[in-house]
């Protein structure tokens, strides 16, 4: 009996050690073609269905409007060309490649490409070319080209047998967003269903982590884990000095703003957040009309989204959508960003503007821009959630 269960544990290894293998070959040695030491994906579409060339490029260029249009939710996703005598069509796109999801870091790289899709005797020919990452280190946000990193020369170790450890993620990971798309793209045209959304970002995302099931309160938000404000893992000092995000409001009035001044603390017995508005701001309205909101913490990766917050008003813009964050609710109905590392959820407890009175300094000792357009406003919120990744 004991020969039949090794025999058996024997085999089962031997397939599983087979089926990796064949599936890391799609990975392996000319699975990133070139082109005159550029590295290009090329892929010829034929519609399952009898279509002319203008019928195809109406098609075409449908499926590049609501993936690379106007409406698209990515702001770095736009049509640069659409010419229909020539049946041509020129975009450039962003993805996010998630290498690996841990408490407070988030390993990932941002792939931008440009596209070329050529209609020609009535096939559709799509090219996915000047492929770029930029990626933060630790320290930086290097731009890389593909060139430097997913080549066969670079990527595949040289027994040929597997991929470099460093380079192999971003080698996987853009092959496998290459595939989605000209999938996404040959399914439109042939009237599948798609696997893109209408932001543009491949549905399901690469490396999408499992939605968590730890949670003491009773809830749960895909890919994160609930945890007790008394286990926050990190310097709230820290934290808004690098990259922070309150969002407020209720329904369709809701708002997103950079944080960078707040503390964390207990009051009547309850973990507590505390945040400081200017008056000015178009986020006191939004405040003040919710009574739950979110503050949300970034990666360096996120300085670009962070700026664009904190320089742009929420009165006449959508800064949601231009932020391009992805939108997440939690519980209690209050709105924050599958993009975070860490999300606050809190209940409003004390409103309470700073008055002159209550200063025990000088007002001239505080800098004129802090007091020009008068003392902030307090906000006082109980912590009824900490949603980590």
């Amino acid at each position: 009996m004991k020969s039949y269960i090794l025999l058996f544990t024997a085999l089962f290894f031997s397939i599983v050690s087979l089926v990796n293998a064949q599936e890391n070959t799609k990975y392996l040695a000319g699975a990133v073609p070139e082109t005159n030491g550029k590295v290009v994906f090329t892929k010829s579409i034929q519609p399952s269905s009898k279509l002319s060339g203008d019928q195809l490029f109406n098609k075409v260029n449908e499926w590049a409007e609501i993936y690379f249009g106007k409406n698209n939710q990515n702001p770095n996703q736009r049509i640069l060309l659409s010419d229909s005598e020539k049946k041509q069509i020129a975009c450039i796109g962003s993805i996010d490649l998630v290498f690996a999801k841990r408490v407070l870091m988030l390993d990932k790289a941002v792939m931008s490409y440009q596209m070329i899709l050529n209609i020609e005797n009535d096939i559709c020919n799509a090219t996915i070319r000047n492929i770029k990452y930029d990626y933060n280190t630790g320290k930086d946000t290097e731009t890389l080209a593909a060139e430097d990193m997913i080549t066969d020369k670079i990527a595949v170790h040289k027994n040929g047998q597997k991929l470099n450890t460093y380079y192999g993620k971003f080698r996987t990971a853009t092959i496998d967003s290459v595939n989605q798309i000209f999938n996404a793209l040959n399914q439109h045209i042939n009237g599948h269903q798609n696997t893109m959304s209408s932001s543009g970002s491949l549905t399901p995302p690469i490396a999408v982590i499992p939605e968590v099931k730890e949670n003491t309160a009773g809830a749960t938000l895909l890919g994160f884990k609930n945890i007790s404000p008394q286990d926050i893992p990190e310097n709230i000092i820290k934290l808004l000095n690098e990259a922070a995000l309150i969002t407020s409001g209720k329904g369709e009035s809701t708002n997103v703003m950079t944080a960078s001044w707040g503390g964390l603390g207990v009051l009547w017995e309850k973990p507590i957040s505390m945040c400081f508005l200017n008056p000015t701001r178009y986020s006191i309205k939004t405040m003040d009309e919710g009574e739950t909101y979110t503050i949300s913490f970034y990666t360096p990766a996120y300085k670009d989204v962070i700026q664009y917050c904190g320089t742009t008003s929420g009165k006449n813009t959508d800064k949601i959508k231009g932020s391009g964050l992805t939108p997440i609710k939690t519980p209690s109905g209050a709105t924050a960003f599958s993009e975070a590392s860490m999300i606050f959820e809190c209940r409003k407890l004390v409103a309470q503007p700073i008055s002159e009175a209550g200063l025990k300094i000088d007002k001239s000792e505080l800098p004129n821009s802090f007091t020009k357009d008068g003392l902030h406003k307090m906000y006082i919120g109980e912590i009824l959630n900490v949603w980590v990744k």
